[in-house]
Protein backbone atom coordinates (compact mmCIF):
# COMPACT_ATOMS: atom_id res chain seq x y z
CA UNK A 1 0.00 0.00 0.00
CA UNK A 2 1.39 3.20 -0.75
CA UNK A 3 2.10 5.75 1.70
CA UNK A 4 0.14 8.78 2.44
CA UNK A 5 0.55 12.00 1.30
CA UNK A 6 -0.82 13.52 4.85
CA UNK A 7 -0.17 12.32 8.33
CA UNK A 8 -2.75 13.95 10.64
CA UNK A 9 -1.18 13.93 14.62
CA UNK A 10 -3.56 14.77 17.80
CA UNK A 11 -2.24 14.83 21.17
CA UNK A 12 -4.67 14.05 23.70
CA UNK A 13 -5.00 14.76 27.20
CA UNK A 14 -8.07 14.06 29.33
CA UNK A 15 -10.25 15.81 26.40
CA UNK A 16 -11.78 13.37 25.63
CA UNK A 17 -15.33 14.93 24.21
CA UNK A 18 -13.01 17.19 22.24
CA UNK A 19 -11.08 14.36 21.01
CA UNK A 20 -14.61 12.64 19.85
CA UNK A 21 -15.65 15.71 18.00
CA UNK A 22 -12.42 16.37 15.80
CA UNK A 23 -12.51 12.61 14.80
CA UNK A 24 -16.41 12.86 14.20
CA UNK A 25 -15.44 15.72 11.50
CA UNK A 26 -12.04 13.72 10.21
CA UNK A 27 -14.03 10.45 9.72
CA UNK A 28 -16.35 11.35 7.20
CA UNK A 29 -17.59 10.15 3.71
CA UNK A 30 -15.35 12.84 2.60
CA UNK A 31 -12.48 11.92 4.09
CA UNK A 32 -9.24 11.51 1.55
CA UNK A 33 -8.00 7.70 0.67
CA UNK A 34 -4.30 9.15 1.33
CA UNK A 35 -4.57 10.33 4.74
CA UNK A 36 -4.07 8.32 7.96
CA UNK A 37 -4.97 9.76 11.54
CA UNK A 38 -2.68 9.43 14.63
CA UNK A 39 -3.76 10.14 18.04
CA UNK A 40 -1.16 10.14 20.41
CA UNK A 41 -3.01 9.70 23.95
CA UNK A 42 -0.72 11.00 27.12
CA UNK A 43 -1.80 8.93 29.78
CA UNK A 44 -5.20 10.08 29.84
CA UNK A 45 -7.75 9.36 33.06
CA UNK A 46 -11.06 9.84 31.27
CA UNK A 47 -11.21 7.21 28.89
CA UNK A 48 -10.42 8.58 25.81
CA UNK A 49 -8.01 6.00 24.67
CA UNK A 50 -10.62 3.33 24.55
CA UNK A 51 -13.65 5.94 23.55
CA UNK A 52 -11.92 6.74 20.56
CA UNK A 53 -11.04 2.92 19.73
CA UNK A 54 -14.43 2.41 19.98
CA UNK A 55 -15.86 4.62 17.88
CA UNK A 56 -12.75 5.32 15.34
CA UNK A 57 -11.32 2.20 14.74
CA UNK A 58 -9.75 3.16 11.47
CA UNK A 59 -7.59 5.89 13.83
CA UNK A 60 -4.02 4.95 14.92
CA UNK A 61 -4.17 5.31 18.86
CA UNK A 62 -0.95 5.46 20.18
CA UNK A 63 -1.39 5.63 24.71
CA UNK A 64 1.79 6.35 26.62
CA UNK A 65 2.65 5.28 29.94
CA UNK A 66 2.72 9.01 31.55
CA UNK A 67 2.33 13.04 30.33
CA UNK A 68 5.27 13.86 28.63
CA UNK A 69 3.99 16.75 27.29
CA UNK A 70 2.94 18.00 24.05
CA UNK A 71 6.66 18.01 22.16
CA UNK A 72 6.45 14.40 23.54
CA UNK A 73 3.16 13.32 22.17
CA UNK A 74 3.73 14.84 19.05
CA UNK A 75 7.26 13.59 18.30
CA UNK A 76 5.68 10.06 19.25
CA UNK A 77 2.95 10.57 16.00
CA UNK A 78 6.04 11.51 13.59
CA UNK A 79 7.12 8.57 14.40
CA UNK A 80 4.32 6.36 13.96
CA UNK A 81 3.53 8.82 11.08
CA UNK A 82 4.41 8.08 6.77
CA UNK A 83 2.92 11.01 4.85
CA UNK A 84 4.98 13.41 2.96
CA UNK A 85 2.98 15.82 4.83
CA UNK A 86 2.37 16.03 8.90
CA UNK A 87 -0.01 18.29 10.10
CA UNK A 88 -0.60 18.78 13.91
CA UNK A 89 -4.30 19.32 15.11
CA UNK A 90 -5.43 20.88 18.82
CA UNK A 91 -8.22 18.67 20.04
CA UNK A 92 -10.02 22.11 20.11
CA UNK A 93 -9.99 22.40 16.17
CA UNK A 94 -12.58 22.33 13.92
CA UNK A 95 -11.98 21.07 10.37
CA UNK A 96 -13.45 19.49 6.99
CA UNK A 97 -12.16 18.01 3.97
CA UNK A 98 -12.39 20.56 1.40
CA UNK A 99 -10.89 23.04 4.14
CA UNK A 100 -7.86 20.48 4.37
CA UNK A 101 -7.12 19.67 1.41
CA UNK A 102 -7.28 23.16 -0.18
CA UNK A 103 -4.69 24.36 2.64
CA UNK A 104 -2.55 21.71 1.65
CA UNK A 105 -2.68 21.82 -2.15
CA UNK A 106 -1.82 25.31 -1.48
CA UNK A 107 1.10 24.24 0.66
CA UNK A 108 2.30 22.65 -1.81
CA UNK A 109 2.99 25.36 -4.17
CA UNK A 110 5.26 26.77 -2.10
CA UNK A 111 8.34 24.13 -2.68
CA UNK A 112 10.61 26.47 -0.18
CA UNK A 113 8.08 26.27 2.73
CA UNK A 114 9.26 23.87 5.90
CA UNK A 115 6.17 24.87 8.09
CA UNK A 116 2.75 26.68 6.70
CA UNK A 117 -0.23 27.82 8.62
CA UNK A 118 -3.52 29.13 8.19
CA UNK A 119 -6.08 31.97 9.17
CA UNK A 120 -7.40 30.93 12.41
CA UNK A 121 -10.44 32.38 14.36
CA UNK A 122 -12.55 31.88 17.57
CA UNK A 123 -15.44 30.26 17.21
CA UNK A 124 -17.41 33.08 17.58
CA UNK A 125 -15.71 33.97 13.93
CA UNK A 126 -13.61 36.91 15.58
CA UNK A 127 -9.60 36.95 14.55
CA UNK A 128 -7.42 34.97 16.75
CA UNK A 129 -3.68 35.40 16.62
CA UNK A 130 -2.54 33.28 13.22
CA UNK A 131 1.15 34.94 12.61
CA UNK A 132 3.66 36.16 15.44
CA UNK A 133 7.18 37.92 14.93
CA UNK A 134 9.97 35.95 15.97
CA UNK A 135 10.20 36.47 19.66
CA UNK A 136 13.04 39.03 21.17
CA UNK A 137 14.34 39.90 24.34
CA UNK A 138 12.64 43.66 24.18
CA UNK A 139 9.20 42.04 23.13
CA UNK A 140 9.24 41.59 26.84
CA UNK A 141 9.03 45.29 28.21
CA UNK A 142 5.82 45.86 29.18
CA UNK A 143 4.36 48.53 26.31
CA UNK A 144 6.10 46.87 23.74
CA UNK A 145 4.16 43.25 24.61
CA UNK A 146 0.77 45.16 24.99
CA UNK A 147 1.24 46.13 21.42
CA UNK A 148 2.43 42.81 20.83
CA UNK A 149 -0.73 41.14 22.04
CA UNK A 150 -3.36 42.48 19.51
CA UNK A 151 -4.30 39.83 16.26
CA UNK A 152 -3.67 41.61 13.22
CA UNK A 153 -4.89 40.44 9.85
CA UNK A 154 -2.49 39.87 7.61
CA UNK A 155 -3.31 39.51 3.93
CA UNK A 156 -2.16 37.05 1.30
CA UNK A 157 -0.12 34.06 1.28
CA UNK A 158 3.79 35.37 2.26
CA UNK A 159 6.95 34.69 4.76
CA UNK A 160 6.42 35.14 8.41
CA UNK A 161 8.26 34.36 11.47
CA UNK A 162 6.28 32.13 13.12
CA UNK A 163 2.67 30.26 13.03
CA UNK A 164 -0.44 29.56 15.15
CA UNK A 165 -0.01 25.77 16.66
CA UNK A 166 -3.25 24.94 16.48
CA UNK A 167 -2.87 23.70 12.87
CA UNK A 168 0.53 23.38 11.61
CA UNK A 169 1.34 21.44 8.62
CA UNK A 170 4.95 20.35 8.05
CA UNK A 171 7.08 19.08 5.14
CA UNK A 172 8.14 15.72 6.40
CA UNK A 173 11.57 16.30 4.14
CA UNK A 174 12.17 19.62 6.75
CA UNK A 175 11.76 17.10 9.41
CA UNK A 176 14.55 15.26 8.37
CA UNK A 177 17.00 17.95 7.51
CA UNK A 178 15.83 20.16 11.28
CA UNK A 179 14.87 16.91 13.59
CA UNK A 180 11.45 17.14 15.03
CA UNK A 181 10.19 19.14 18.60
CA UNK A 182 12.32 19.51 20.96
CA UNK A 183 10.65 17.88 23.85
CA UNK A 184 12.24 19.53 26.59
CA UNK A 185 9.32 21.78 25.58
CA UNK A 186 6.51 20.64 28.43
CA UNK A 187 4.15 22.96 26.28
CA UNK A 188 3.98 26.44 24.20
CA UNK A 189 6.97 28.01 22.58
CA UNK A 190 8.41 24.35 20.72
CA UNK A 191 6.56 25.15 17.44
CA UNK A 192 8.11 28.57 17.35
CA UNK A 193 11.73 26.78 18.06
CA UNK A 194 10.90 24.72 15.11
CA UNK A 195 10.30 28.00 13.19
CA UNK A 196 13.66 29.81 14.56
CA UNK A 197 15.65 26.32 13.61
CA UNK A 198 13.31 26.40 9.93
CA UNK A 199 14.11 30.06 9.01
CA UNK A 200 17.31 29.65 9.85
CA UNK A 201 18.10 26.60 7.54
CA UNK A 202 16.58 28.66 4.64
CA UNK A 203 13.80 27.62 4.44
CA UNK A 204 10.15 29.39 4.82
CA UNK A 205 7.23 29.34 7.17
CA UNK A 206 4.26 29.96 5.08
CA UNK A 207 1.42 31.94 6.14
CA UNK A 208 -1.72 31.05 4.31
CA UNK A 209 -4.88 32.68 5.24
CA UNK A 210 -6.89 31.77 2.06
CA UNK A 211 -8.18 28.75 4.53
CA UNK A 212 -9.91 29.19 7.49
CA UNK A 213 -10.08 27.13 10.49
CA UNK A 214 -11.65 27.46 14.11
CA UNK A 215 -9.74 27.26 17.45
CA UNK A 216 -11.84 27.46 20.47
CA UNK A 217 -8.83 27.89 22.74
CA UNK A 218 -7.98 27.17 26.12
CA UNK A 219 -10.51 24.08 26.29
CA UNK A 220 -7.54 22.02 26.40
CA UNK A 221 -6.58 23.70 29.90
CA UNK A 222 -8.74 24.31 32.08
CA UNK A 223 -9.77 22.83 35.82
CA UNK A 224 -6.74 21.36 37.69
CA UNK A 225 -4.47 21.72 34.28
CA UNK A 226 -4.78 25.21 34.48
CA UNK A 227 -2.02 26.00 36.69
CA UNK A 228 0.25 23.68 35.49
CA UNK A 229 -0.27 25.13 31.76
CA UNK A 230 0.60 28.29 33.12
CA UNK A 231 3.86 27.37 34.69
CA UNK A 232 4.70 25.77 31.31
CA UNK A 233 4.28 28.57 29.76
CA UNK A 234 6.64 31.08 31.44
CA UNK A 235 9.15 27.75 31.87
CA UNK A 236 9.09 27.60 28.08
CA UNK A 237 9.57 31.06 27.36
CA UNK A 238 12.56 31.58 29.40
CA UNK A 239 13.92 27.78 27.52
CA UNK A 240 13.54 29.08 24.15
CA UNK A 241 15.21 32.38 25.28
CA UNK A 242 17.97 30.27 27.12
CA UNK A 243 18.36 28.64 23.57
CA UNK A 244 18.39 31.28 21.69
CA UNK A 245 19.85 34.66 22.96
CA UNK A 246 22.01 33.27 25.94
CA UNK A 247 21.51 33.48 29.52
CA UNK A 248 21.88 37.39 30.01
CA UNK A 249 19.45 38.29 28.02
CA UNK A 250 17.22 35.35 29.48
CA UNK A 251 17.87 36.67 33.18
CA UNK A 252 16.40 40.34 31.69
CA UNK A 253 13.49 38.75 30.46
CA UNK A 254 12.76 36.80 33.86
CA UNK A 255 12.89 39.50 35.97
CA UNK A 256 9.89 41.53 33.44
CA UNK A 257 8.36 38.26 33.73
CA UNK A 258 8.35 38.73 37.37
CA UNK A 259 8.12 42.38 37.99
CA UNK A 260 4.71 42.01 35.42
CA UNK A 261 3.45 39.65 37.73
CA UNK A 262 3.08 42.02 40.90
CA UNK A 263 0.61 43.98 39.92
CA UNK A 264 -1.61 41.23 38.70
CA UNK A 265 -1.44 39.31 42.13
CA UNK A 266 -2.79 42.26 44.31
CA UNK A 267 -4.96 43.38 41.74
CA UNK A 268 -6.11 39.23 41.95
CA UNK A 269 -5.90 39.58 45.65
CA UNK A 270 -8.39 42.71 46.04
CA UNK A 271 -10.65 41.35 43.97
CA UNK A 272 -10.93 38.06 45.92
CA UNK A 273 -11.70 39.79 48.81
CA UNK A 274 -15.51 40.88 46.94
CA UNK A 275 -15.57 37.85 45.90
CA UNK A 276 -14.69 38.61 41.95
CA UNK A 277 -11.81 37.80 39.42
CA UNK A 278 -8.88 35.07 39.20
CA UNK A 279 -7.77 32.87 42.16
CA UNK A 280 -4.35 34.16 43.37
CA UNK A 281 -2.81 31.17 43.56
CA UNK A 282 -1.71 30.55 40.28
CA UNK A 283 0.06 34.76 40.03
CA UNK A 284 2.16 33.54 43.78
CA UNK A 285 2.71 29.97 42.09
CA UNK A 286 4.39 31.94 38.96
CA UNK A 287 5.85 34.17 41.22
CA UNK A 288 7.92 31.30 43.21
CA UNK A 289 8.60 29.96 40.31
CA UNK A 290 10.57 32.90 38.41
CA UNK A 291 12.41 33.71 41.98
CA UNK A 292 13.55 30.15 41.74
CA UNK A 293 17.29 30.66 42.30
CA UNK A 294 20.06 28.74 39.46
CA UNK A 295 16.37 28.65 36.78
CA UNK A 296 17.88 30.55 34.01
CA UNK A 297 21.32 28.48 34.39
CA UNK A 298 19.68 25.23 34.33
CA UNK A 299 17.39 26.01 31.20
CA UNK A 300 20.75 27.12 29.80
CA UNK A 301 22.38 23.68 31.00
CA UNK A 302 19.27 21.61 29.49
CA UNK A 303 20.56 19.79 26.75
CA UNK A 304 18.13 19.68 22.98
CA UNK A 305 15.88 16.24 23.34
CA UNK A 306 15.04 16.43 19.23
CA UNK A 307 13.77 13.60 17.20
CA UNK A 308 15.50 12.65 14.57
CA UNK A 309 13.32 11.69 12.03
CA UNK A 310 13.44 9.50 9.29
CA UNK A 311 12.08 8.53 5.65
CA UNK A 312 9.10 6.72 6.84
CA UNK A 313 7.73 5.13 10.21
CA UNK A 314 10.23 3.54 11.64
CA UNK A 315 13.27 6.25 12.86
CA UNK A 316 15.03 6.22 16.06
CA UNK A 317 14.16 7.20 19.18
CA UNK A 318 14.53 10.79 20.97
CA UNK A 319 18.21 11.96 20.87
CA UNK A 320 20.30 14.91 22.45
CA UNK A 321 21.53 17.16 19.43
CA UNK A 322 21.74 20.29 18.82
CA UNK A 323 24.30 22.31 20.62
CA UNK A 324 22.75 25.84 21.69
CA UNK A 325 22.61 28.72 19.28
CA UNK A 326 22.57 31.98 20.14
CA UNK A 327 22.59 35.64 18.73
Amino acid sequence: MPAPELSIVIVNWNTRELLLALLGQLFTSAAGAGVEVIVVDNDSADGSVAAAQQAFPRAIVLPQQKNGGFAYGVNRGIEAASGAWILLLNTDTEVTWPALDAFVATARRHPKAAICGPRIVNDDGSLQRSVWRRHLPRDYLPFVARFRAAAREILGAQPVDNVNGSVFLIRRTALQQLGALDERFFMYFEEADLCERARRAGMEVMYLPEQTFVHAGGLSSKGSAKLRTYLAFKESCLLYHAQWHGRAWTEFIRFWLWAGLWPRLFAALLLTAIGRGPKPGVFWAGLKLLSRPGLVGELCRRPRQVLAVGAGPSVPPPVTAMAPQRT
